[in-house]
């Protein structure tokens, strides 16, 4: 046997073995399809804890636990870049930003983020949205989305604090632009247009702001970044700063996905909302449960250098390692009846650096932990009470699990206020309901006509959501 026979004999032996552990057909139209619970399908399919697959023509490796975040974090051999597909990167991180880097230059423009965004900024941030929500919530009545008038709240509070100029007639747009490059993280489809065309406008709206800072030589926020450096000492390119100050923004305004979280949570359990307005339930341990229990990022991804291994599992070099988020925040091995909404399970204290990890995990000053979770524990911290005390019942139907990210909306009815007449005066940032009025079903409710059922909204160019309520 020549070495050329016995060299392709090896070759097909090697090719047999790879397509044993990681399977033949390509699995990213099914993961768009089944959304935050493929990898779990995946778990009961082939009974194991770590999920070999392929995802867009490459060898996948899925992990998920305290132990699985670890090795996804604390890895030499893994990279960012690369990992996600460039339509996704750009879109919702943009070209160049620091979710992208790795090594000396991550850590040299991390050092940026966490500097600016300490436990003063989040609450400077978090302060300016609850005055704007106290100042709007009096005008709302009737039906309200929570989701838009939230991201508006949010928008207007991050920029006044980043020391971005905001004319009112151009707020509404800006947050739906901020929204959609969220939105389209999960889609490979209409969702993803339409962040690629918001992506483009932020950004030549940012560059502005940035090349107008940079001239002005402003200490706000913005003119910080504005004079960041790179690797070379040079000042960074007009287009990548201008990234990374929508970078400070987009997660903010991104809140409002939590907030419509926490309505739908206190209409599908009013205890929990009960509890909150009588001051015997935290507002953290809520904005806590929130964050864990709630859909919103799926998975991340990384790029093995070289050759590694987790648990028996070998990941070969130039495959792809993913972490199932949605898989770690709900593990029954970290947390007791997971897809139960249990608030009162964070009164014992914080989750580990890897237990939970809704916004990354590890050390958020050195690791890929998000910089900002502070500001959006804080934002949700002045929201949960006030939406408790918002009178309100809900329009629209249980979000599933199959689109990535939820629908963004959050349709509610608003309820007559004591001595309104009506549903918007009062106590600013307080609605509530008659006490008198006991009725909050919207079947039977006289005041709001359900004749025309209003479903989440179809996921257009992706398949439906599914409407299965959380319990």
């Amino acid at each position: 046997m020549t070495q050329t026979v016995i060299a392709k004999v090896r070759e097909q032996a090697d090719r047999a073995r790879e397509q044993a552990r990681f399977g033949v057909l390509d699995r990213s139209l099914p993961l768009l399809r089944e959304g935050y619970g493929f990898w779990e399908r995946r778990r009961q399919e082939e009974g194991a804890e770590v999920v070999r697959t392929r995802l867009a023509g490459r060898r996948t490796t899925c992990v998920r636990g305290e132990d699985g975040a670890r090795f996804f974090y604390e890895s030499s051999g893994l990279r960012r870049r690369g990992a996600l597909p460039p339509p996704i990167v750009s879109s919702l991180f943009g070209k160049g930003a620091v979710h992208t880097l790795d090594g000396p230059s991550h850590r040299r423009r991390k050092d940026g983020f966490t500097s600016l965004l300490d436990t003063a900024a989040a609450f400077a941030v978090a302060e300016r949205v609850g005055a704007g929500w106290d100042a709007r919530a009096p005008h709302w009545s009737g039906e309200v989305d929570l989701f838009a008038e939230a991201a508006r709240i949010q928008l207007a509070a991050v920029c006044e604090w980043v020391g971005i100029p905001l004319d009112p007639d151009e707020e509404a747009r800006r947050a739906r632009d901020m929204v959609a490059m969220v939105d389209g993280f999960g889609s490979a489809g209409r969702r993803q247009v339409r962040a690629q065309l918001a992506r483009r406008r932020a950004e030549r709206w940012m560059r502005t702001l940035v090349a107008r800072a940079r001239t002005e030589g402003d200490d706000s926020p913005l003119g910080e970044v504005a004079r960041w450096r790179g690797d070379d000492g040079e000042l960074l390119p007009l287009r990548v700063a201008a990234v990374e100050a929508l970078n400070l923004v987009r997660p903010t305004v991104a809140v409002a996905w939590f907030v419509a979280a926490t309505a739908r949570a206190y209409g599908l359990w009013p205890h929990v909302r009960a509890r909150v307005r009588s001051g015997e339930l935290d507002a953290l341990a809520v904005a806590q449960e929130i964050r864990r229990h709630g859909p919103f990022a799926p998975f991340l991804g990384a790029v093995a250098t070289k050759d590694l291994a987790f648990e028996g599992h070998d990941v070969p070099r130039g495959s792809l390692v993913v972490l199932d988020v949605w898989g770690t925040d709900h593990d029954p091995r970290l947390w007791s009846e997971p897809e139960t909404f249990w608030p009162e399970r964070f009164e014992a204290g914080v989750p580990g650096p890897y237990a939970m990890v809704p916004q990354g995990g590890g050390d958020p000053e050195t690791g890929h932990r998000c910089p900002g979770e502070d500001v959006v524990l804080a934002c949700l911290l002045m929201l949960v009470p006030r939406l408790a005390d918002l009178g309100f019942v809900l329009r629209d139907e249980p979000v599933g699990r199959r689109r990535m990210p939820p629908v963004p909306r959050c349709r509610v009815v608003l309820l007559p206020t004591r001595g309104s007449g009506g549903g918007g005066g009062g106590t600013p940032g307080r609605t509530e309901p008659a006490p008198d009025d006991p009725v909050t079903d919207p079947e039977t409710d006289p005041r709001i006509n359900p004749e025309t059922p209003q479903p989440n909204e179809p996921d257009t160019g992706e398949p439906e959501p599914d409407h299965e309520k959380e319990h």
